[in-house]
């Protein structure tokens, strides 16, 4: 697998505004991952209460590729109510 295909890196000449506007997928995939996760780490923060700092560790981990891969399969519909409402900065 190439890695450099998943990772987003901002070429030099583009400003965050103009990197954004080039990828508008990805960019609403990668949010609907983060609220995911965050989501997702709520839900499971009593279970990891009295956790070894290992444990909460590993669970970080599974839960931040779990929340890729949900948003990436479609997730919960966030990214695609994100790029049906997104504004191109067209008047």
């Amino acid at each position: 697998m190439d890695i450099s295909k998943k990772l987003t890196y901002a070429v030099h000449s583009l400003n965050y505004q103009e990197l954004i506007k080039k990828d508008k997928k990805s960019t609403a995939v990668e949010f609907e991952a983060i609220l995911l996760k965050e989501l997702l780490k709520e839900a499971f923060k009593p279970m990891l209460e009295d956790k070894s700092f290992d444990t909460r560790l590993y669970y970080d981990s599974f839960l931040e590729n779990l929340s890729k891969k949900l948003a990436q399969a479609g997730g919960i519909g966030i990214a695609k109510f994100i790029l049906e409402h997104i504004k191109d900065g067209k008047a």
